[in-house]
């Protein structure tokens, strides 16, 4: 099996050879075994559930939140050969009924789907009469109420160990701290599984923070004109209103930046994002909502003008840098005033107090990550 996994590596994804924990991680789910990977992002973590997929007897199902993530991989595939389909809204329903009639006929190597849809009777019925080679949980983060990204609809995903329990497992995510990873295996039933967990330093990106003393705005402006015009970036800030009025301001001195968040009609938000992956020299201003599984090598600067909630979801953030491994820049800019307006959204949201007291002392490791003086 090993030998066909590498056949598989060269032949669709063009590599010589695997890189860190990713053979071992293979030989586990070929073997019908379990695995938790915790691997920093651009380290391939997709590749593990991907050559698994098309080498084991029948379909992998991966359990992806993000419509903009799974079409963006399907494409990627595709290109490359592998037959990939998902499921999510964006079908109608006789497309969805054509890529479930090639699920039934054993056509397809990956499925990519929704958590909502995964959980409907019709589609776990469907499932039962379908030849599984694996199940894949991507940004399992998202099933931890300790997680910076919950996502209710993961908890129910216990339900795969239930009803498929000789098919493997994979739950993959690239920022989880302690509580995190814990809740993970014991949401998921994966006490069994094997765990995977790699270094999260990332040489190639150099991280610059200071405190605003001013204007941010035009020292971001003065980062990008000096270090990286021309180049793909990304701008996270804390409100909608911010990310448009700063794409706004950044047009206006001559750089193509787009808006995207949460707010914004779907179609605009897909257009700003192809235009972001296919065109060179785009800045994509953004809230959170953006950046989930966005696979852009060459994002040469990932900008914060609002000190994010936690470490782990600055992590994340700028994780989106330097994919390629060539040097990339994380540039953060914050205010006292980013703490008060992150406290403020914390305490009125409708979390329990033990979620709260969690989410202000993740705060507090931002803030002081913030204020070290040394690197």
């Amino acid at each position: 099996m090993d030998d066909q996994a590498l056949h598989v590596l060269n032949t669709f994804f063009g590599y010589s050879g695997f890189r860190g924990a990713q053979a071992a991680i293979i030989r586990q789910l070929i073997d019908g075994k379990d695995a938790v990977v915790m691997m920093p992002t651009g380290g391939g973590k997709s590749l593990c559930y991907q050559i698994t997929a098309i080498v084991r007897d029948g379909c992998g199902i991966v359990i992806s939140p993000l419509i903009a993530l799974m079409q963006d991989q399907v494409s990627s595939l595709q290109q490359l050969g592998v037959n990939a389909a998902y499921l999510n809204s964006t079908l109608d329903a006789s497309e969805a009924a054509e890529v479930e009639n090639r699920l039934l006929a054993g056509q397809l190597d990956l499925l990519y789907v929704a958590p909502e849809r995964l959980m409907t009777p019709a589609f776990l019925g469907l499932l039962e009469q379908t030849n599984i080679a694996l199940f894949a949980i991507d940004e399992a983060h998202c099933v931890s109420q300790w997680g910076h990204d919950f996502r209710p609809e993961y908890i129910q995903l216990s339900i795969l160990h239930e009803r498929f329990p000789q098919i493997p497992r994979i739950a993959l995510t690239a920022t989880a701290d302690e509580p995190t990873r814990n809740e993970i295996i014991q949401r998921l039933a994966l006490s069994q599984a094997e765990r995977f967990i790699a270094s999260f330093d990332r040489p190639n990106i150099c991280y610059r923070i200071a405190q605003s003393t001013g204007n941010a705005r035009d020292a971001l402006l003065r980062f990008i004109l000096n270090d990286h015009q021309n180049e793909a970036g990304i701008v996270y800030c804390l409100s909608r209103n911010k990310v448009e009025q700063t794409a706004e301001w950044l047009n206006s001195k001559g750089l193509t930046a787009l808006p995207y968040h949460a707010g914004l009609p779907a179609k605009t938000r897909q257009k700003h994002q192809q235009r972001f992956l296919m065109e060179e020299g785009v800045i994509i201003v953004a809230t959170i909502a953006f950046g989930m599984g966005i696979d852009k090598p060459n994002v040469r600067f990932v900008a914060h003008l609002n000190m994010p909630k936690s470490i782990e979801a600055y992590y994340q953030e700028t994780g989106m840098a330097g994919r390629d491994g060539l040097p990339a820049d994380a540039w953060m800019m914050y205010g006292l005033q980013d703490v008060i307006n992150l406290r403020q959204m914390m305490d009125s949201s409708d979390a329990d107090e033990k979620l709260k007291r969690t989410e202000q002392h993740k705060l507090q490791s931002m803030l002081g990550f913030c204020e070290l003086t040394s690197c």
